[in-house]
């Protein structure tokens, strides 16, 4: 077996292969592949459910909060069941389907080649996706993405073809916030879904909203609703948050430039933005921490000190409102999408509080898939059918071929999950048989041999191999 050799694996082209056969690299458990196929199915919907009925069970306990949904509560849990299923089955599919293609494309070529983890990934994601709900295909395509790019760049350190950079994730976070806030502050620039919880987080003043007294009226008789439990708290919990700013904020001037939207001075908007998403952030990551603790059943001291989630919301909220204000006061009067993209490219600097990868870069291919839409829509470019699914499988060729030959490259949480999508086969497959396919020998299960039948062996290497350490 040849030694590990850097030069040779960036000089191999992409049509070098090696004349192994898929048991003797992938389902190494089984000699047939149907039955890998067939366990690796059945490890892997075991795992599935247990995934989304942990989610679904969560936010069917919300949406029971509704009325609408407790009033056809047997209905609704009907679609919530179905809802599980069919995430489920698409969820295993992944872990499945690439065992099924890993065997397929090896009795096709009759070779394996460096691409062939990545061309068993692309059509995995191409039918996989297709078993999910339509509507839920796009979010699973970004979120993939994400982790797409997340590796890229981790498999470019690895061979050294690109470096870190020192706060990377807040520049990627700060170029996001920009194209976010410069959407948020015109009008019609994101859809409802984005814009509500965004207002939420930096009021309704910068996107051209002002929050007007609700009262809680019958739309017939003007009779007043009784406001649900949960309504009644989070209205009590405003007013005294409310209460608390306006003291804190109540000697400072009042001044605000004729064109700010917001009802008191410009330096009360700011330290109001910063107080009430610190309080926010803070109470958040305390039930964060208080989770943790309980499951771990240690830390719970330090569940008060933690503070980086806190800074980061109220930072953000404080900067971004206070940069709105004062270009306005600069520039004499309000240009929503460019003080936006500024305020908005400011403000990002706060991530420095609560640096992560995954969430910058989420938020950068959130903005991307909005950008493209807006830019098939107005026909600068040509729309494609099953853009999703072509973007799925593509980001999920790369992450299924790093799983292969290159697994510490990703994400160690999303490997975790990984592992349970596959049936916990992946760290069977013979690495140690491939050493020209990998980038170096960092990779994890290097040392695992396999005990092989030597009645399917059809190599000699790999009889040799096997007899070296002791496992024939």
């Amino acid at each position: 077996m040849e030694e590990f050799n850097g030069k040779k694996f960036a000089l191999l082209p992409l049509c070098h292969s090696l004349p192994y056969t898929c048991y003797e690299v992938g389902h190494t458990w089984t000699p047939h592949c149907h039955l890998a196929a067939l366990q690796t199915a059945r490890d892997s919907i075991l795992f599935s459910l247990k995934v989304y009925t942990t989610f679904y069970g969560g936010t069917t306990l919300l949406k029971l909060l509704k009325k609408k949904n407790r009033k056809n509560w047997k209905k609704f849990l009907v679609r919530q069941v179905l809802a599980i299923l069919q995430s489920s089955i698409f969820l295993s599919s992944n872990g499945t389907f690439y065992m099924a293609f890993f065997c397929l494309h090896r009795h096709i070529f009759g070779k394996f080649y460096r691409w062939n983890g990545g061309l068993a990934g692309f059509s995995t994601g191409l039918v996989s996706i297709m078993l999910e709900r339509k509507e839920r295909r796009m979010l699973l395509a970004t979120y993939i993405s994400n982790l797409a790019l997340e590796t890229l760049f981790q498999m470019g350190k690895t061979r050294n073809y690109v470096k870190g950079i020192n706060n990377g994730q807040v520049l990627i976070f700060s170029i996001a916030s920009a194209g976010f806030m410069s959407l948020l502050r015109t009008p019609h620039g994101l859809s409802e879904y984005l814009q509500s919880p965004l207002e939420f987080f930096v009021g309704k003043g910068e996107s051209g909203k002002l929050e007007a007294p609700q009262e809680n009226t019958d739309v017939d008789g003007g009779e007043k609703k009784k406001p649900s439990l949960l309504s009644s708290v989070a209205q009590k919990s405003e007013h005294i948050l409310s209460y608390v700013i306006r003291n804190f904020c109540k000697q400072l001037p009042s001044d605000k430039h004729h064109s700010c939207q917001h009802r008191d001075g410009c330096l009360h908007y700011s330290i109001e933005g910063f107080v009430r998403q610190f309080i926010i952030g803070y109470l958040a990551e305390l039930l964060l921490n208080l989770l943790r603790a309980i499951r771990s059943r240690k830390g719970f001291i330090k569940i008060f000190r933690s503070r980086n989630l806190a800074m980061f919301l109220g930072s953000f909220v404080g900067l971004f409102r206070f940069c709105n204000c004062l270009l306005r006061w600069l520039c004499g009067g309000d240009y929503p999408a460019v003080n936006g993209l500024i305020s908005g490219l400011v403000a990002g600097t706060s991530f420095y509080f609560y640096k992560s990868t995954t969430v910058a870069l989420y938020f950068l291919c959130k903005l991307m898939e909005i950008l493209m839409g807006k830019a098939v829509n107005c026909g600068y470019l040509p729309r494609i059918p099953h853009a999703d699914a072509l973007v799925y499988a593509t980001a999920l060729s790369v992450v299924l071929s790093a799983a292969w030959i290159e697994p510490h490259n990703i994400r160690p949480g999303y490997w975790k999950f990984l592992l349970g999508v596959s049936g916990n086969r992946f760290p069977d497959m013979f690495r140690k048989l491939v050493p020209e396919f990998l980038p170096d020998q960092k990779t994890l299960y290097m040392d695992f041999i396999p005990n092989l039948d030597a009645k399917y062996i059809k190599s000699e290497k790999v009889l040799e191999l096997l007899k070296r350490f002791g496992k024939m």
